[in-house]
């Protein structure tokens, strides 16, 4: 909820450069990531599993305060110096609940395609940031080296993230296709994950997969929706 927000409100108060914003506002999970295994493995050391739990729900509660000083762009009215329309709090709740209820927009082949690929693409990121190090445990690997896999995936997210960024707001790239080839790569990758039981191969399949993956850049921006049309 929070990655989906961010990504929206980012998103609207940008047209030229909105791919590169998009990136750019992306790389604050990849920091996260980047450090999440040494300061998770430290908590988890000094406050034992419910210690860190609470620190990390502490955590992320602070996003409802960066969430609170989110806001819309002006409107074309409140440029032109007119007051915005009323709108009571009930109206407000009845049009989100009619958008909430509106499945029609997955008419769209191009659209229901891209959140299937995203959904199972991100199903099977998730399996190997939250899992691998346990399993590279398991199959031999010492754990701090074990643990400094998903921090190995993480600054690799935060590079493909620019790099696609860059390449997304190019005027000659089309992103359907950039987005279309990354998340089938990324979907290959994730199948082979299975097959590899040493550092060095994970460490490479974890660089690999960050790269591809922070080269979606999440969300596609406005005039590429308007292209899958």
């Amino acid at each position: 909820m929070v990655t989906l927000t961010g990504f929206v409100i980012v998103q609207q108060h940008f047209k030229k450069y909105r791919a590169l914003a998009a990136a750019i506002a992306a790389c604050g999970i990849s920091l996260g990531s980047l450090c999440s295994g040494p300061l998770l493995t430290a908590m988890l050391i000094a406050f034992q599993w419910r210690g860190t739990l609470l620190l990390m729900s502490g955590m992320v509660l602070n996003c409802c305060v960066f969430g609170a000083l989110y806001r819309p762009p002006p409107t074309q009215s409140q440029k032109n110096g007119s007051g915005p329309t009323d709108v009571t709090l009930r109206e407000t709740m009845h049009q989100l609940l009619r958008d909430l209820t509106d499945l029609s927009i997955f008419s769209n082949t191009p659209f229901t395609l891209v959140c299937v690929g995203s959904f199972l693409m991100n199903l099977g990121l998730m399996v190997f940031m939250q899992h691998t190090p346990s399993r590279a445990v398991v199959i031999g690997i010492e754990h701090w080296l074990a643990y400094l896999l998903p921090t190995v995936t993480g600054v690799a997210v935060l590079a493909g993230r620019i790099i696609g960024g860059v390449i997304g707001n190019l005027s000659c790239t089309n992103r359907v296709l950039q987005y279309g080839v990354n998340i089938i790569i990324c979907g290959f990758l994730l199948v082979l994950l299975g097959q590899l039981f040493s550092f060095a191969h994970l460490a490479v399949f974890g660089a690999a997969t960050g790269l591809v993956t922070g080269m979606l850049t999440r969300l596609l921006s406005a005039s590429t929706c308007h292209r899958t049309k």
